[in-house]
This record gives C-alpha cells, sequence and structure tokens, in this order.
C-alpha cells in the first residue's frame, strides 16, 4: 500500500494542533502530511466526515458550485474550524484544545450517525476560524 493511500485528511489541523489522533502518525512534517495508523477502517470514517463537512458549510463559504474545487483557506476554515466547533458541541466544558482525541469516534459515540451530527451548532466556528486568531489560543 502506497504512504499516501493512508493520508490522513486532517493532518494540517493536526500538525497546527487545533485537533489531535492517537492514530496519526508523522509522515513528512515539512509537507504537513500525516498517515492513519488505524488496523481498521478509521481513515475512511474521518474522510466521511470531511465529506459531511463539506457538504453542511457551502453555504458558509459562499460556494454554489460543487465542481468548483475548494481553495486550500477554504479547507482549512472547514477542517480547523470545524474540528474546534466539533470539540466545542462534544465536551462543551472544556475550554483548552484539543480537547477530543478522536472525534470520529466520539461523534458515532454520541450520535447516531456523521449525518446527525448538529453542523448548525459550528458554523459560526468555521466562519471565524483564522489561523492566526487560533495560533495565539493554542500557544496559550
Amino acid at each position: 500500500m502506497n504512504k499516501d493511500e493512508k493520508l490522513c485528511p486532517f493532518s494540517k489541523p493536526i500538525i497546527g494542533k487545533w485537533c489531535c489522533c492517537q492514530y496519526a502518525s508523522l509522515s513528512d512534517r515539512c509537507a504537513g502530511k500525516m498517515n492513519c495508523q488505524h488496523p481498521d477502517n478509521h481513515l475512511e470514517l474521518c474522510q466521511q466526515l470531511v465529506a459531511e463537512l463539506e457538504r453542511n458549510t457551502q453555504f458558509i463559504l459562499g460556494v454554489s458550485n460543487n465542481e468548483s474545487p475548494l481553495t486550500h483557506q477554504q479547507y482549512m476554515k472547514i477542517k480547523c474550524g470545524g474540528m474546534e466547533g466539533m470539540q466545542r458541541v462534544l465536551e462543551p466544558e472544556s475550554e483548552e484544545l484539543p480537547r477530543v482525541t478522536d472525534i470520529s469516534a466520539e461523534i458515532l459515540k454520541q450520535y447516531d450517525s456523521y449525518a446527525d451530527f448538529p453542523y448548525g451548532d459550528i458554523v459560526r466556528d468555521i466562519a471565524n476560524f483564522s489561523h492566526r486568531k487560533s495560533a495565539k489560543k493554542n500557544k496559550s
């Protein structure tokens, strides 16, 4: 299996410390790549989660055409802002990031499926995400 076949879709948010995952293994820090070391289908679950985030946040990003590729900034808003928002919803009493070590598993534990997660509760986190603001928050 090629290393890129197990590439974690949340590599950049993990490296940037907006979230963490116990199964992510650093592959190439300079390129911002992490591989999934989970023995089962964890990678597919995370890919499904990214797809749900994209589907539920198109209007926030002003994306109306599904055929247009998202920009890097839009992906960062979706993934990093989405991770911050999901962590806030899943563990509202915690102020520190990262709060949840396995968001995919925690969502499926608290909700029946990714589709049942209240994405409307995290739209503000995604819309307001800025790596500059978050970097200061993560360092404190």
